[in-house]
């Protein structure tokens, strides 16, 4: 099973690639893209005037919560690559998530090399 992640942070501003953001998960998207299970954790960044307030997926306003599902229906269609969104849940199944892919990454690469707490 990959362990691989993506934060998207549904954020105002212009974001760099590879770039370190401080936010927090909503929830996340359990999906099939080419074939195989993925998970979107979708995050909040702190500060942020416009979406700081939100703390769970469910809480976001109905056309930013579709805006977002059918990105993730359609964004690798010009790969020729075909992604399914299966469930979406919310904060607290995100954050269990995370914690299972940072226990994962421990086991392979060793305890000291992730501080969540940093």
């Amino acid at each position: 099973m990959n362990i691989w992640h993506d934060i998207n942070d549904d954020s105002n501003e212009q974001i760099q690639p590879l770039t370190l953001v401080r936010s927090y998960p909503i929830g996340v998207m359990k999906m099939l893209d080419g074939g195989m299970g993925d998970e979107k954790i979708i995050a909040m960044a702190y500060g942020d005037p416009t979406y700081n307030g939100y703390t769970d997926i469910s809480e976001l306003p109905k056309h930013i919560f579709d805006e977002i599902q059918h990105f993730f229906t359609v964004y690798k269609n010009l790969e020729g690559k075909e992604t399914k969104v299966d469930d979406i849940m919310g904060a607290l199944e995100a954050v269990k998530v995370i914690e299972y892919c940072i226990e994962n990454y421990r086991k392979k690469y060793g305890s000291n090399v992730i501080n969540p707490d940093a």
